[in-house]
């Protein structure tokens, strides 16, 4: 008995039967969790096309449910549900970094200048490499970068015009090492807490203010306790689909199939609707009274200048060769661009 209830928490595909009617329901149930919002978002409305996909590719032998807006548990709880089997797939923006560092190279400030260079780096064979290195290393398998967007500064109390703008302010930063290194850097005092925490935290001055994507700060409603948006793009944050690899391997190998086609189409539909998201949001944050500061190219140049250091840190941490490789892939894909 003891050995069935911890399988039926290690062993996430079963076999779906509905007891009451005897009807034949599905072979693999998949619970998909994010912590975007449930509605209005390119989260959930992408996967919503990945889910009908493919339910549709294996007959209803896959039967998909999302979890969205943290219903499962914050991102760290959501990545260890992936890890121990309790949760077949998710997709996170903040937590992996903790358990596989090498993921942490997109995460250096200043990184892309535009997102075109981003797409080449990330789905070239730089992106390619850290995605596969995944699995040996954690046991969840990378199936897709998708986008959670250029990241930006928001707070309540100034506007940020210049590195210097940033010294002394309380800033919300995800549980990710080059996130709080990048803000304590420009003197500010970062602070790591769950995505779920955040809005209340802001409304209650606990901290003065965060860093965020266009789709986030406007589908979450934070113009209601942010008055200055900065769009500095400091990092470009991918969302990462992951899937529980004991759970993978169980599949049939065409399902198996399904699955990684269907996860590199979801990267370009969720790509596209945050685009879409991004562009419609920062309209909708001036209307509701957000003041949006525009920053040129030489200014953010200053800001890169700034947070250089987080490469040297994170050179010694990550070794020089990931590194080198990386600037390398950004290299090749600023001159094609």
């Amino acid at each position: 008995m003891f050995k069935n209830i911890i399988n039926s928490i290690l062993v996430p595909s079963v076999l779906g039967v509905c007891i009451s009617s005897g009807v034949y329901a599905a072979d693999f149930n998949i619970k998909i969790s994010h912590s975007s919002p449930a509605t209005n978002d390119r989260l959930e409305k992408s996967l919503a096309t990945f889910k009908e996909n493919v339910e549709r590719r294996t007959d209803g032998a896959i039967s998909i449910s999302t979890y969205p807006a943290s219903q499962l548990g914050g991102e760290r709880e959501q990545l260890e549900g992936v890890q121990f089997g309790s949760i077949e797939m998710a997709v996170l923006a903040g937590p992996i970094p903790n358990i596989y560092p090498e993921a942490m190279v997109f995460d250096l400030p200043y990184l892309f200048k535009n997102r075109d260079v981003a797409y080449k780096v990330m789905d070239g064979e730089f992106g390619d490499k850290i995605l596969d290195g995944m699995l040996e290393k954690t046991g969840i398998r990378g199936l897709a970068w998708g986008e959670n967007g250029f990241r930006h500064f928001v707070n309540d109390l100034r506007p940020i015009k210049t590195p210097e703008d940033l010294k002394g302010l309380k800033i919300r930063t995800m549980e990710n090492q080059a996130h709080i290194a990048m803000v304590n850097e420009l003197e500010a005092s970062a602070t790591p807490m769950a995505f779920s925490e955040l809005y209340s935290s802001l409304q209650q001055g606990v901290i003065d203010g965060m860093e965020n994507p266009i789709s986030l700060i406007e589908s979450m409603r934070f113009y209601e306790v942010q008055k200055h948006l900065t769009l500095d793009g400091h990092v470009y944050g991918p969302f990462t689909f992951i899937v529980n690899n004991r759970f993978f391997e169980r599949l049939p190998e065409d399902y198996q199939q399904v699955i990684i086609e269907e996860s590199k189409n979801w990267s370009d539909v969720q790509r596209q609707l945050n685009i879409q998201q991004e562009d419609k949001g920062i309209e909708v944050l001036k209307e509701k009274g957000m003041q949006v500061e525009y920053l040129s190219d030489e200014v953010k140049g200053d800001f890169r200048e700034a947070t250089k250091s987080v490469y040297d840190t994170f050179r010694d941490q990550l070794g020089e060769k990931l590194i080198d490789e990386l600037m390398d892939a950004v290299a090749a894909a600023e001159s094609d661009n």
